[in-house]
């Protein structure tokens, strides 16, 4: 299998009132495609700070990331857009829905940045509803949508693009038991029919043993 996703001894560290903290130490893995992979570890281990800097929000201090073979600190700054609407999807805990839109627009949002007709937008998004099981609800807005629902959707913006990677920050923190096994159950069928690959930061030992593999982190560096 092709590597995806290739992270080479990255290190990041912050000052905070003249005390240097360090949020990842020489951390390395490497992601075939298409799998799902957790990064897993409390609060404070560096799990959003290694999400922030594949998503090229952040960089490291030393070490590189590449994507697809792409190192991401190579890629200019007036490129991140396009990069980033190619290659990769977001799901966040909080669901980002906009309140005011449907389920339908909601998705669509993120074909924004591309010159498509109206009708091909909206066919992109039905399909991408499609595919989570949400397309009787395209005209509802998050309000009327249950908290699984709604991250059906969130999981639907991050596919429409049909991007290489997607990064998942701890998706079933806000959902309840049921709710959540149904959502990695969908992750799972995702990933084996349709070939995407997933990155999931978690604390949740059900995402865990559902992965294909776990890179595991503890106060900024990778742990047994």
């Amino acid at each position: 299998m092709a590597a995806i996703l290739e992270v080479d001894a990255v290190s990041k560290h912050y000052l905070r009132g003249g005390e240097r903290i360090v949020a990842l130490d020489q951390v390395s893995f490497r992601i075939d495609q298409p799998s799902v992979t957790a990064i897993a570890g409390p609060s404070g281990s560096g799990k959003s700070t290694l999400l922030g800097m594949l998503a090229r929000f952040d960089r490291p201090d030393s070490g590189s990331i590449s994507v697809d073979g792409e190192r991401l600190d190579l890629i200019a700054e007036t490129q991140l857009d396009q990069y980033r609407n190619r290659k990769l999807g977001f799901v966040f805990q909080q669901f980002n829905l906009v309140g005011t839109l449907t389920a339908q627009e909601n998705v669509e949002l993120a074909l924004s940045p591309q010159a498509l007709s109206p009708s091909e937008r909206s066919r992109r998004a039905v399909a991408a509803l499609e595919m989570v099981g949400m397309d009787h609800r395209l005209k509802h807005e998050p309000s009327e949508l249950s908290g699984g629902q709604q991250q059906r959707v969130a999981i639907a913006r991050a596919l429409v693009n049909r991007p290489s990677l997607v990064i998942a920050d701890e998706p079933t923190g806000n959902l309840d038991g049921k709710t959540a096994q149904q959502l990695l159950e969908l992750i799972d069928n995702l990933n084996r029919q349709v070939g995407t690959t997933f990155v999931i930061a978690t604390h949740d030992q059900r995402v865990m043993e559902m992965a294909h593999g776990v890179v595991r982190l503890a106060d900024g560096r990778q742990v047994a």
